[in-house]
């Protein structure tokens, strides 16, 4: 008797331990992550896709997003994710460089020539690539979102990349933007984001590089007073579901959430395009120097390194870059 309760408490245990699969018609409760604040053009995004997924399912299907990173940093997120405990998140694709090679790619410097470029590419072949290795770490893609071009923010102005020589700027954690910041001949700084503004304040950086809605909405422009428009990277980013939860749903439900991440895609990118232009208005009027860089070629001409040494061993990496260059 003693034996049966102590493998019948096992067994409950076990089940607990699995991944809660709704019977037909149940209500299900999807936990969503994003490090943005609600109001940041991506947590709009993340709270339509989740209306429009209840509305379609008849809230079968019930989505509550947390927002400004209340479920952890995004590398404790996509962990998460693939182990399902979060079940939808809008990420940033750097942080998979070391995870998912075909994201090293849309995340090499001065690769795309435009936003117009960029979507192009994200919404058709390197989408398609990225996704497949997604899916192998047990996350899917969805749609893509904007992420705006990123530019250099320094203490002291850079017109040059001479000027960047010696200087300590924040990078994020991944070996391909370490090497991005040393080609420019700069001192890369990993650090977390929510250390960037008192880590300028108190010199243990000199700058760093970011997009203006973040430039902006963080404050940083208040201790980086220059900043330089070499828009070295326009990195999308991806809304996904963890595996987990894609498998169990049927096929009629994966398309209603495809149509609805799509919906949501566009919606965050009108909003992102907006969000710019009032960024940068407001930290122009705020005194900040914006340096104009309308040649990137002396830039640019300085990533043959880089691209060397992510793509030019590997066929397959090589060919997307290529056939991302050759589009219109």
């Amino acid at each position: 008797m003693k034996l049966t309760r102590v493998l019948k408490a096992a067994a409950i245990a076990a089940a607990a331990l699995l991944p809660w699969a709704p019977t037909p018609g149940q209500a299900q409760e999807w936990r969503g992550w994003n490090i943005h604040a609600a109001d940041y053009p991506n947590g709009r995004g993340m709270d339509r896709f989740g209306e429009l997924v209840m509305q379609r399912t008849n809230n079968r299907i019930r989505m509550r997003t947390y927002h400004s990173a209340q479920l952890g940093q995004q590398d404790e997120a996509i962990q998460q994710m693939r182990l399902g405990s979060i079940d939808f998140a809008n990420f940033n694709l750097s942080p998979f460089n070391n995870l998912a090679p075909s994201t090293q790619v849309v995340t090499l410097p001065f690769l795309f020539r435009n936003v117009e470029h960029m979507q192009r590419a994200i919404d058709g072949v390197a989408g398609e690539e990225i996704a497949k290795d997604l899916e192998q770490i047990g996350i899917i893609a969805l749609a893509w979102y904007d992420a705006g071009a990123r530019s250099l923010y320094t203490v002291r102005p850079v017109r040059t990349p001479a000027d960047v020589r010696g200087m300590k700027i924040r990078v994020q954690t991944s070996d391909l933007w370490i090497d991005l910041m040393r080609a420019m001949g700069a001192n890369p700084t990993p650090l977390p984001f929510g250390e960037v503004f008192t880590s300028l304040q108190s010199g243990v950086i000199d700058g760093a590089e970011n997009n203006w809605p973040s430039y902006e909405s963080t404050r940083h422009f208040e201790v980086a007073r220059f900043y330089t428009t070499t828009e070295h990277s326009n990195v999308p980013e991806v809304l996904a579901v963890g595996v987990q939860r894609w498998r169990r749903l049927n096929e009629q439900e994966r398309n209603i959430l495809r149509d609805a991440a799509r919906e949501s895609a566009a919606f965050q990118r009108q909003l992102w395009a907006e969000r710019e232009q009032v960024s940068r208005r407001r930290v122009e009027a705020a005194g900040v120097t914006v340096i104009e860089i309308t040649d990137r070629s002396p830039w640019a001409q300085l990533m043959e390194p880089v691209y060397q040494k992510y793509t030019g061993n590997n066929p397959r990496l090589s060919g997307m870059v290529q056939r991302i260059r050759e589009l219109p």
